[in-house]
């Protein structure tokens, strides 16, 4: 348990005592003795006592100067303790009526304090006023032999001496017991009187009483609880703090630890009602605030997660409604393609039967110049509906492509002369270009065409004057911008950009602008296939295109091509090289060709299968006249059944039939009967590997007699061969 020092001792006894030097100036007193003797300490330290406690001018003999003095200079003379058991020496008392003199008894007991040397250096008076017992006793004197004896008086005296220390031991040890820390702060410097054993665990077991706040515990020294203690001494209001912050040092040498505490600053009074001192009750809160700090992180983690997730569904929501816009536009274009891409397979039909009556038409008007011209005329028509077939088919993806390593940079710087000349003086052509782009695998011819699409719909749309910007760089996709985008899938790509500064799109016509024939340009007689033959191409070549456009802020065509990743591919420079390279579409053409030079009929047994009626009466009539016996078949089911009872050399096919399509038609013949030739007619190019057989012919439609005639040519002469 803490020991109190000696100053502590003399601040906080009872017993009242005062400190004096050799010349017997006050130097300190207790709050007993400046209780009893109703002084302040300021108002007597520094006087010699018989001064700071003059006789009574009025009644000399009440004070009893020279006894006082001759018990001083005994002990300074002997250096012993002296004693006087009664003095008489009045009081002044200082009233707002008037001063007025107290005659009062003291017993004082005069006690030297000794140097090293044995001198005195000082004296230490204890002092008890006796007046009460005094007048008891001077009254049993006087009494006669019937009055209360002396000796029943003083047991009286002692009775309630006793009962007044039981009291305060009880109120000791209720302090001691308090629910709470509580101390007791006397004075305006906050001097530790009286600590409980909870303040003593609050503030680390150190030494305080008799000790001002500040010398006791420093490092509350800047906080608020030193300016609170001043002005409720000041004030005399009460403070009542709850959850404030207290840094304290519970261990000597440690780091200051964080407490929160509730208390309330009590100031005590005396009897004029002057506040002597401070009474400090409260509690440690420390762990309620920790718990309730844990719950509110809690809480806010727990909000934060909750926002957070709210954020993501919100983020979900709107990434899977843009996703399903994405889907409906997709599955939407998908839709149009397919009804387009059977559209051209029927119009290339008719096509195909009217070019061919036109051919043998031109049989029997030779030297008729007015109808060779009108039948070339009509032949025209004929062409041209069939590259209107073509670019319907590019918008259904079905094309014909040569795919090969392209870097767009050089692409684009070739075809910059081009683009100058075709969008006229009055359009800027900017570039942008990142440095160090990917090679991408697509058509070359295609890409040029789709680029020059793309740059004269900027320029229709700035009237013929503005900036065209066309910007290339590199671009990771994401997987969550890959969800945007039905069927492709996250990695690198190259995007070009085409950025007009025209009157831009509404979202009604952002929706529509990919459609095969919508256009809003009918005033120029667009066909309103520019774009749709830009989209197909570009989901042919395993990309995406997106189009974001304001009224009145411009519109920007991005596409977006896969990386191609084989750099030992020798990648296009030359124009030329390209043109060069562009009849390789078919080794197997160009040798029907040269085949067809030196061969001819050869008398093959053909089976041709075509659902259209006339179409089929026209192409068998075709076979016959160049020779070669024809069985004609409606559909793919009928076609087998022939096969299975003839022998044939050749199986011809559409690729559109009713029922069995013509590439499954084509499996089985294969499957059944590997030495058959097999052609198949179709709007665009069927590999052979794409159906899983060995080898494969292509007849492009609308095809001529002279086409039909080269390739059984050439499948005779390799029989022959063979």
């Amino acid at each position: 348990m803490q020991r109190p020092s000696f100053e502590s001792l003399f601040r906080l006894s009872p017993n009242a005592y005062v400190l004096l030097d050799r010349e017997l100036r006050i130097l300190d007193a207790n709050e007993a003795y400046l209780r009893l003797t109703g002084r302040a300490l300021d108002e007597i330290r520094g006087h010699r006592l018989h001064e700071a406690f003059p006789a009574d001018p009025a009644s000399p003999d009440s004070t009893r100067v020279d006894e006082l003095l001759d018990s001083f200079e005994r002990v300074l003379s002997r250096r012993t303790v002296d004693t006087l058991p009664v003095i008489r020496y009045s009081i002044r008392r200082d009233l707002p009526e008037g001063t007025l003199y107290e005659d009062r008894y003291w017993s004082a007991t005069h006690t030297p304090v000794l140097d090293e040397h044995g001198d005195v250096t000082a004296i230490l008076q204890h002092t008890v006023d006796i007046t009460e017992l005094h007048a008891m006793k001077q009254a049993a004197r006087q009494a006669g032999a019937g009055e209360q004896p002396l000796q029943q008086i003083e047991e009286g005296l002692l009775s309630r001496a006793r009962l007044w220390q039981d009291e305060g031991k009880h109120l000791r040890r209720l302090f001691a017991q308090a629910p709470g820390f509580v101390c007791f702060l006397r004075g305006p410097e906050h001097v530790f009187e009286l600590v409980n054993e909870a303040y003593q665990q609050l503030t680390g077991f150190r030494q305080l009483i008799g000790k001002r706040v500040r010398e006791g515990m420093p490092e509350v020294e800047g906080q608020v609880f030193l300016d609170l203690l001043d002005d409720v001494y000041r004030t005399g209001r009460p403070y009542v703090g709850r959850r404030m912050r207290l840094m304290v040092q519970q261990q000597a040498g440690q780091q200051l630890q964080e407490v929160f505490v509730d208390f309330v600053y009590q100031p005590i009074f005396d009897e004029q009602g002057q506040v002597i001192g401070i009474f400090v009750q409260g509690h440690d809160v420390s762990e309620q605030v920790r718990s309730q700090q844990q719950l509110a992180a809690y809480q806010e983690h727990l909000e934060a997660l909750v926002e957070e997730r709210t954020r993501e569904l919100r983020k979900s929501e709107a990434e899977r409604r843009t996703a399903e816009a994405a889907l409906l536009q997709a599955q939407k274009l998908e839709a149009v393609g397919k009804l387009t891409g059977g559209i051209a397979h029927d119009f290339n039909n008719m096509l195909q039967v009217i070019g061919g009556n036109l051919q043998l038409l031109r049989r029997s008007l030779t030297g008729d110049e007015t109808a060779l011209r009108r039948l070339d005329s009509a032949v025209g028509g004929v062409d041209k509906g069939a590259r209107m077939a073509s670019q319907l088919l590019a918008f259904a993806s079905r094309q014909r492509l040569q795919p090969q390593a392209v870097r767009l940079d050089e692409l684009v710087e070739r075809l910059l002369e081009l683009l100058d000349s075709s969008l006229g003086q009055r359009i800027e052509v900017r570039l942008d270009m990142a440095d160090s782009l990917w090679p991408v695998f697509a058509d070359v011819g295609n890409l040029e065409a789709m680029l020059l699409n793309l740059a004269v719909n900027g320029r229709d749309a700035m009237e013929g004057q503005g900036c065209l910007t066309i910007r290339l760089e590199n671009r990771v996709l994401s997987p969550e911008a890959a969800r945007a985008h039905p069927g492709i899938e996250p990695g690198d790509f190259v995007t070009l950009d085409v950025r007009d500064e025209g009157s831009g799109m509404t979202p009604e016509v952002q929706a529509r602008a990919f459609e095969p024939f919508f256009t809003t340009k009918r005033h120029l007689n667009a066909s309103g296939l520019g774009l749709s033959m830009v989209y197909g191409f570009v989901r042919q070549s395993g990309g995406f295109i997106t189009l974001t456009s304001e009224p009145g802020q411009g519109t920007s065509v991005c596409v977006h091509l896969p990386r191609y990743r084989d750099e030992s591919v020798a990648l296009v420079v030359d124009r030329e090289e390209r043109t060069e390279a562009k009849p390789q579409a078919s080794t197997t053409e160009n040798t029907i060709k040269e085949a067809a030079m030196n061969v001819g009929s050869a008398g093959l047994k053909v089976l041709f299968v075509e659902d259209d009626p006339t179409l089929r009466m026209l192409t068998g009539e075709v076979i016959a006249e160049l020779g070669h016996g024809v069985t004609l078949s409606e559909s793919a089911e009928e076609a087998l059944s022939r096969l299975d009872d003839q022998t044939f050399d050749v199986l011809f096919t559409d690729v559109g039939l009713v029922g069995m399509s013509g590439i499954d038609l084509v499996r089985q013949a294969k499957a059944r009967y590997p030495r058959l030739a097999v052609v198949i007619a179709s709007g665009y190019i069927v590999e052979a590997e794409q159906v899983g057989v060995d080898s494969l012919q292509t007849m492009l439609k609308p095809y001529d007699i002279n086409r039909v005639r080269d390739v059984l040519n050439a499948i005779a002469q390799t029989r022959r061969g063979n």
